[in-house]
């Protein structure tokens, strides 16, 4: 048997960060919308009434009946680290000034009646049927070409057929801009007197925040389907003889200095800008790349359409403000969560909030994302976000209580995820299935391709009855069943659909040499997994329950990884380790205390010991140290591959073992030499008491 050396860990993955991060200090939100009844306009009531046969508005008995519901079927509301909310709206111009005041002072009384805390929703755009007086003037409503005319309506994309809204208003109007700013300074006026209220009483958890936006862009014509933003384009002195270098460019800007300017509004009122949040929503790079087939699923794009003309305008960097916190929508789609976290890190954004979603995609049914409540939740939750707010709870009454939104937000496993996260128990990130999103248009372009010469051989007829039912259902949009018709077909054909992710390994069952390369390849985050580190911490049998069904979850992808790890580039393995750091990083916080975080991160850098990244600058390492550093860590390099170059010749590992290690330690004396006297005192108590080394490192022959 071929014997092969694997060390583990030279020199350590350098993470941007450590998995013993501080606890969240703040309160978190496990919010549900519930959208409030205002306007005497009949369409504009159904879409937001909930079903409620009377107006869902605060001070009402409808109301207060709503959120006792909600946390009489959760079962807790939680504590001042994770807490329970619903958020209310929109706060809209359907509202006149009075109205919006008392809105927001009841709903901080129901917050107090119900113990559950109280969010606002504002739309900042949609919703001004009754202000007349600003869209009869066309300089206040958005224009679909050059010449100035006016769009139709707003083309709202919440259903399979297009729901028509309101002109679409032109952000950048005088007008509208002076309105906004007095809406925006009442609202936040407002709610800074319940939030002090709440202070003086000591109970300012019980104010979740205010969003400020319902999913903010410039939308489409309704008539035409056109993309808008004319106008706003002529008030920045464009024109048809001198346009725009980069329309899309233009338009962006226009997008997030209105939502600037509402956040800025609410924090000049004294709103802490910790608790405000912007809400824009976005198709995913990855789910945009999938391709342009409308007729396959609800979310494709137009050939020739610009990534930021689809997303109109608002691709997820507008959602970024120096008075507020970004704030999305997150129906899951691939790669959706991954362009989120990117831009979090690009900006150091510490909180965020997913301001609308729930796991299902649009437009298909339950257990279609690849993903459970719990890993839907997590994937928020674990990685910084401040407030979820999942929408679809209660939606239509008890009429639409079946609808797959609804069975997804309100079932079994979706409570029984609330409850865990309220408890204060970690949740765990599962591996994802394949979605419908990507899983159907293969399907789709397989039959395409390939049913025709089936049928003209086989002279099977039943195939074409099914391919009509296929046709209907992609029409009425019923992606769900198409998946089903596409599979009957399929199996018809003697093709098979993509084969189920099986369940992960019992923790338990993992193998020391399978978690000591889990460490030597992908990073520190994974030592906290190791017997004798466990044993270092002194783990009680309750946290390693805790942290056994995390590594559970995390293995299926990380065994793909360590299979194609030498195949990868580095940024994509970089990604790989900075999600993974996060994932372990949020169960750590809740489930360690403050003793095992502290030693675990002393552990952490014996590991990965003076080689870069994080660690120099804490230690305030100068360039010209950097240098010297990088000298030293070359050579140690070339000495340790000649090492491990005798093993193919037939040197035994376990006599390369302890010479490489020596190298090892003799870098690490020859780079703390280099520090001055501050930074070895500051090394010094970083690392904490010595651990031996084969705690650390191993080596694995087989």
């Amino acid at each position: 048997m071929k014997t092969k050396l694997i060390l583990l860990c030279l020199f350590g993955s350098i993470l941007l960060g450590h998995v013993n991060a501080e606890p969240e200090k703040e309160t978190r939100y496990l919010a549900f919308q519930i959208f409030t009844y205002f306007s005497p306009d009949v369409k504009v009531a159904r879409l937001l009434s909930s079903g409620s046969k009377v107006p869902l508005l605060p001070g009402t008995a409808a109301l207060r009946d709503y959120v006792l519901d909600i946390k009489q079927r959760i079962g807790t509301v939680g504590d001042k680290h994770t807490r329970l909310a619903v958020v209310l709206g929109p706060l809209c111009f359907e509202q006149d000034d009075a109205e919006c005041a008392k809105f927001i002072e009841s709903a901080f009384d129901l917050a107090l009646e119900t113990d559950v805390a109280v969010g606002f929703h504002i739309d900042d755009s949609e919703f001004w049927l009754r202000r007349k007086d600003l869209w009869s003037d066309p300089n206040n409503v958005e224009a679909l070409d050059w010449d100035g005319t006016p769009n139709t309506g707003r083309r709202l994309d919440w259903s399979k057929n297009p729901t028509e809204a309101p002109p679409q208003m032109c952000f950048n109007s005088k007008a509208i801009q002076r309105e906004a700013q007095q809406r925006a300074a009442l609202i936040g006026k407002t709610i800074q007197a319940g939030v002090v209220r709440l202070q003086q009483i000591g109970r300012p958890e019980l104010f979740a925040g205010v969003i400020a936006g319902w999913e903010t862009m410039i939308g489409q014509d309704f008539k035409t389907g056109k993309y808008l933003g004319y106008r706003a384009l002529m008030n920045r002195g464009f024109s048809r003889e001198h346009p725009p270098q980069d329309m899309n460019t233009e338009l962006e800007k226009v997008v997030q200095e209105w939502i600037d300017l509402w956040t800025a509004g609410l924090a000049g009122a004294g709103v802490s800008p910790q608790h405000i949040y912007s809400h824009t929503a976005f198709l995913s790079r990855r789910s945009f790349g999938l391709g342009d087939s409308k007729e396959v699923t609800y979310m494709r794009h137009d050939r020739d359409t610009a990534y930021s003309q689809h997303n109109h305008f608002a691709p997820p960097s507008v959602a970024f403000g120096k008075n507020h916190r970004p704030g999305f929508s997150t129906y899951p789609q691939p790669g959706l969560f991954d362009d989120i976290c990117e831009l979090l890190e690009k900006h150091r954004q510490i909180g965020w909030a997913s301001c609308e979603g729930t796991d299902m995609q649009p437009s298909s049914g339950p257990g279609q994302t690849g993903m459970n409540m719990e890993t839907y939740m997590a994937k928020m939750f674990n990685h910084g976000a401040t407030l979820v707010n999942i929408f679809s709870w209660g939606v239509g009454g008890e009429a639409m209580k079946t609808i797959g939104f609804r069975v997804v937000t309100e079932g079994g496993e979706a409570l029984q995820a609330y409850r865990k996260f309220l408890k204060g128990e970690p949740l765990i990130e599962a591996k994802e299935t394949m979605s419908l999103m990507e899983s159907l248009p293969p399907k789709i372009h397989k039959i395409q391709a390939d049913l025709p010469v089936w049928i003209q051989k086989t002279g099977n007829t039943a195939a074409a009855a099914l391919m009509q039912k296929l046709q209907e259902q992609m029409k009425a949009k019923n992606w769900e069943e198409v998946e089903k018709v596409a599979d009957s077909i399929l199996q018809m054909m003697g093709e098979s659909a993509p084969p189920s992710t099986s369940a992960p390994a019992a923790a338990q069952d993992i193998p020391e040499e399978t978690r000591g390369k889990l460490v030597h390849d992908l990073g520190s985050s994974f030592l906290v997994f190791r017997a004798k580190i466990q044993a270092e911490l002194k783990l009680t049998k309750e946290q390693k329950e805790k942290l056994d069904p995390l590594l559970r979850g995390l293995l299926p992808e990380a065994l793909e990884v360590l299979q194609k790890i030498k195949g990868m580039k580095p940024a994509e393995r970089g990604n790989y380790q900075r999600k993974t750091h996060r994932e372990i990083a949020a169960v750590l916080n809740q489930t360690l205390d403050e003793g095992q975080r502290t030693r675990l991160r002393q552990l952490e850098l014996q590991r990965d010991g003076l080689f870069g990244g994080e660690i120099w600058q804490e230690l305030q390492v100068t360039d010209g140290q950097r240098m010297q550093f990088m000298a030293l860590i070359q050579e140690t390099q070339k000495r340790i591959q000649a090492l491990l170059a005798e093993i193919p010749k037939g040197a035994r590992p376990d006599e390369i073992q302890p010479k490489v290690l020596k190298n090892r330690e003799d870098l690490e004396g020859s780079l703390e030499a280099l520090l001055t006297d501050a930074q070895k005192k500051q090394w010094k108590e970083m690392l904490g008491k010595p651990i031996e080394l084969g705690a650390l490192f191993d080596l694995i022959s087989r």
